[in-house]
């Protein structure tokens, strides 16, 4: 383990080797004001080399800790980052895309989640205006960012208020959200059972589409939700942005435990597909008996290490971001992370203080 003087130094390509390890990192560069040396940047990735999400997140903790940052850009394959005091707060506004060169991706939430738990640990209020994609496939959308995943940190003690000013759907879409992220005390789960379901539903999220697209969306949502007994909640909300689109969230929560899936409209495609890719992702994970969807193990890991106790809960999936994650972490902390499980499998996550 370095010495509070000495970097930690990481390969960037290591284990799932793409933004989730570097922005770890960064997290925990701040938080134990151990300077950061990492190489190979998302080198086990198509695009190696900071992205615009990379650089969003590198930018606020660089503004919130007063780093030292070596010359560094989007692209950059290498890092040193130095910060000099404790995260403080910020009021932090960022465009994601235009911070790279042409029409580049950038999702809102992947920052605005990867920073909250930080931010409250300043002990003031902290807020974020980002300017970037809000839904799209394979991706954080706002809709389970504000319908699973700040729930799921309240119960953590994180207080985090989200809200949405423009819809940005697609590859570099032009959206905006603001969070607001209070000064908070965390506190550990004990989710190793998700007991009975508390409520359940569907969100239609629509920006410029024909209005028989979203009727469609809402009727075949509403049918699975009923026919599976998850009751009739179908709220349906029409956004204003630069691009037309569609996301259905099907969205749950268990007296301890939360899960959401989305699906976006593609080019050319059928609402009902949207629907059915959604509800199967949803199936998936509500058929085994874990307490949390497969991304929000991943958003829950690093403030269940800075809570002040014990914590155990289980995903539908262990995967190798999550383990990677996890390694990240115990190289700036001598911190105990069990996952027990294979990667591809149900399996359960304790952290012992």
């Amino acid at each position: 383990m370095p010495t509070a003087e000495s970097p930690v130094t990481l390969n960037g390509s290591y284990g799932e080797g793409g933004g989730a390890l570097l922005k770890t990192a960064l997290c925990m560069s701040a938080l134990t004001q151990k300077p950061l040396q990492i190489h190979s940047i998302r080198g086990a990735t198509r695009k190696p080399g900071i992205s615009p999400e990379d650089f969003a997140v590198l930018q606020a903790l660089g503004k919130s800790t007063n780093a030292d940052l070596e010359e560094v850009d989007i692209g950059s394959e290498t890092l040193t980052f130095t910060p000099k005091n404790l995260p403080r707060r910020i009021h932090f506004s960022h465009d994601i895309p235009r911070s790279g060169s042409g029409r580049s991706p950038g999702n809102t939430l992947v920052v605005a989640q990867t920073l909250a738990p930080i931010l409250a640990r300043t002990g003031a209020i902290s807020t974020l205006a980002l300017h970037g994609e809000t839904h799209n496939n394979n991706t954080l959308t706002f809709d389970e960012f504000e319908l699973a995943t700040a729930p799921a940190h309240a119960a953590q003690g994180i207080g985090i208020y989200p809200s949405i000013h423009q819809a940005g759907f697609g590859f570099a879409g032009r959206g905006q959200i603001h969070i607001e992220v209070e000064p908070s005390a965390f506190e550990p789960l004990h989710w190793s059972q998700r007991g009975g379901v508390i409520s359940a539903g569907a969100r239609i999220t629509a920006c410029d589409t024909h209005s028989q697209f979203i009727a469609d969306a809402v009727t075949a949502s509403l049918k699975l939700l009923t026919e599976a007994g998850y009751g009739d909640q179908v709220d349906q909300i029409e956004m204003n942005g630069s691009e037309p689109g569609l996301c259905v969230t099907f969205w749950i929560k268990f007296e301890r435990g939360y899960g959401s899936t989305s699906a976006c409209l593609n080019r050319g495609g059928k609402p009902s597909e949207v629907v059915t890719r959604a509800w199967d992702q949803f199936t998936t994970f509500t058929q085994t008996t874990a307490t949390v969807d497969p991304y929000l193990a991943d958003q829950l890991l690093l403030p269940a290490c800075l809570a002040d106790g014990s914590t155990t809960y289980s995903t539908s999936n262990i995967t190798r971001r999550l383990k990677t994650m996890a390694w990240v972490i115990k190289q700036f902390t001598p911190i105990a992370i069990t996952i027990k499980g294979t990667e591809g499998t149900p399996g359960t996550i304790t952290i012992n203080k």
